[in-house]
């Protein structure tokens, strides 16, 4: 069959949705992924495009007309990431796969693949290291991303910058990652350094999938447990929970960052990643 993956516009779902991408081709399909990026030589082999005209397609809805538009034909899987039915219709029995909100997003890929296609799925995505490159390369790199999609989602620069010093003085080489001219160049840059420190957004992912040890900064406990980096090798801190967030009163909600101190994230990395206590 002519399958189509059609994923949401971030990389980290790039990241995540291709395992459906590269077990759907082990299984004998030819496979177009749709998605806005491209991996270069990190996923050599495998075709990216547009949606064409597919036997099949496997959808993760956006919440978005387009989603809702495609979602219309008879040929298509769909992959929620959450299901409301006021939101989004009735499910299509055989066809529709809601993800479980207490398991990662990598995790209800990989579940998806056998509810849907009778697929015994890993949580390989097909990323393969260029030739030359060298795993943990560089192995005092701490590689540090200090913004995600959403200025929300960000730890405040400052506290980055209080890390990096620390991280200095304790004979480390933390580097802010630049602007790389391609995904291929970020994705190798992780790839050769010894960690990775960012706040939840798709290099979080990279540094996961390619067994980088890391620590992501998130801003909610319930939403990290789902949209963790899945591949594990690393930890998630997050505001305490005993801050109040009541309806009405949404202090960690509001203003998570402010709860994070770069203590905070310094004794974590110290305890959980150089310490080895990875889950």
């Amino acid at each position: 069959m002519k399958f189509s993956v059609v994923c949401s516009p971030g990389v980290g779902d790039l990241a995540i949705l291709h395992i459906a991408s590269h077990h759907l081709k082990k299984a004998g399909h030819e496979v177009v992924t749709v998605s806005p990026h491209r991996f270069g030589k990190w996923l050599q082999g495998y075709q990216f495009g547009e949606i064409g005209n597919p036997d099949a397609i496997f959808l993760q809805y956006g919440n978005d007309p387009d989603s809702a538009a495609l979602r219309q034909n008879n040929n298509v899987y769909t992959f929620f990431g959450s299901h409301h039915i006021s939101k989004h219709g009735p499910l299509k029995p055989g066809f529709d796969f809601v993800a479980d909100l207490n398991r990662t997003m990598v995790d209800n890929v990989v579940k998806s693949l056998k509810t849907l296609f009778g697929i015994e799925a890993s949580n390989e995505n097909g990323f393969c290291p260029p030739q030359g490159l060298v795993h943990r390369r560089f192995s005092e790199r701490i590689a540090i991303h200090t913004t995600s999609g959403s200025p929300f989602r960000n730890w405040p620069k400052e506290k980055f910058e209080a890390f990096a010093k620390w991280a200095r003085d304790q004979g480390f080489e933390p580097m802010f990652l630049p602007q790389f001219p391609t995904l291929e160049a970020l994705t190798s840059f992780i790839y050769e350094s010894g960690y990775f420190l960012g706040n939840d957004s798709g290099p979080g992912h990279i540094a996961s999938c390619l067994k980088i040890p890391h620590l992501i900064i998130g801003r909610e406990e319930r939403h990290m447990r789902h949209w963790r980096p899945g591949w594990g090798h690393g930890a998630v801190i997050t505001p305490p929970k005993w801050i109040p967030n009541w309806k009405g009163f949404r202090l960690r909600e509001k203003y998570w960052s402010k709860f994070i101190s770069s203590r905070d994230v310094i004794n974590s990395f110290k305890d959980i990643i150089l310490g080895n206590k990875l889950f």
